[in-house]
């Protein structure tokens, strides 16, 4: 049981690499699976499919598999996961170090994961799940996981980028059936948890046996060699025509049943890809400023400020 589990911060583009790399022959993509218990379910938000999560086939078959159904498991989830895998705990998750109660909640957790991945890739006849849940807090967990083979992409965005998009008001989230707005954080918030998460992701790509690190805006400027090297480097080299969907400048999409992300989910057919920078000319000098010093040593490293090193360019980890 392979699972592609990307890490990252929101608004970097993950949705889109999901749905790429589902594309693949083998694999199919869940979307954010940590979303399912906390909001998808509960909210009966729709899938990538169009339908609402709980007339969807797709993950109706899923939850039959896996659990017998989604309602039982759904409450204890929701009820377990904050509970469980927050920020927070990441020191907990990484040592191992935690009561016997915390323990016992988290072997229940892992074991629902454990069952949910295996029926998803069952149902889709697949052998590779991929999952966008961004969070290292989840993946964390999971690696506790035995005999789950765990891949790694940590998919970086300048996060001056991530922080010009996360201070847009008013943005509704397309899988809501509510008409709710996405959040938002002001970009000094922002640049300090983009680094503190690119540093628990380099905490973890050290950790894996297989992981690779991409930029957005390679992924959108070169998407085919951008996504043939990642899943080289992951240790699933594509046939020679496993990337039949991916172009130059873009992408091919059907519909999938993908669920939480941003509204590329619902996007379809041929998709001409293109960097958003508009924070060049939008994200407030003040702002900018802020983020760039909180993010310097990460955005040098990672080549988005002063000399791009061959490294940095191709996303070396």
């Amino acid at each position: 049981m392979k699972v592609l589990y990307i890490v990252g911060v929101g608004r970097s583009g993950s949705t889109l690499l999901e749905r790429v790399l589902g594309a693949v022959p083998g694999s199919v993509n869940a979307g954010e699976v940590n979303a399912i218990f906390s909001r998808v379910s509960t909210q009966d938000q729709r899938c990538g499919c169009g339908e609402p999560f709980s007339t969807c086939s797709f993950w109706a078959a899923v939850g039959d598999r896996a659990f017998g159904g989604w309602g039982d498991v759904t409450a204890r989830m929701a009820h377990l996961q904050p509970r469980l895998v927050r920020q927070r705990f990441v020191p907990q998750l990484a040592t191992g170090r935690f009561g016997a109660t915390y323990a016992r909640e988290l072997d229940d957790y892992l074991d629902v994961h454990r069952r949910l991945y295996d029926a998803i890739a069952e149902v889709a006849g697949a052998e590779v799940v991929v999952d966008a849940s961004k969070s290292t807090a989840q993946l964390f967990a999971l690696r506790r996981i035995e005999g789950l083979d765990l891949r790694v992409v940590n998919l970086v965005r300048d996060a001056r980028g991530v922080a010009h998009s996360w201070s847009k008001a008013g943005i509704r989230k397309p899988q809501s059936q509510q008409g709710e707005d996405m959040g938002t954080y002001a970009p000094h918030r922002l640049a300090v948890l983009w680094a503190g998460l690119q540093l628990e992701c380099s905490v973890l790509g050290a950790a894996a046996e297989h992981h690779a690190r991409v930029r957005y805006e390679d992924l959108v400027a070169s998407p085919r060699p951008t996504v043939r090297r990642l899943l080289e480097e992951v240790g699933l080299p594509p046939a020679a025509d496993a990337l039949d969907h991916v172009d130059e400048h873009s992408v091919h999409l059907t519909p999938s049943h993908g669920v939480a992300g941003s509204r590329t989910r619902f996007t379809d057919g041929d998709i001409e890809l293109r960097v958003d920078d508009a924070w060049r000319s939008t994200l407030p000098v003040g702002a900018r400023r802020v983020v760039t010093a909180v993010t310097l040593p990460q955005l040098v490293g990672y080549g988005y400020v002063g000399r791009r090193t061959r490294d940095a360019a191709v996303g070396v980890a």
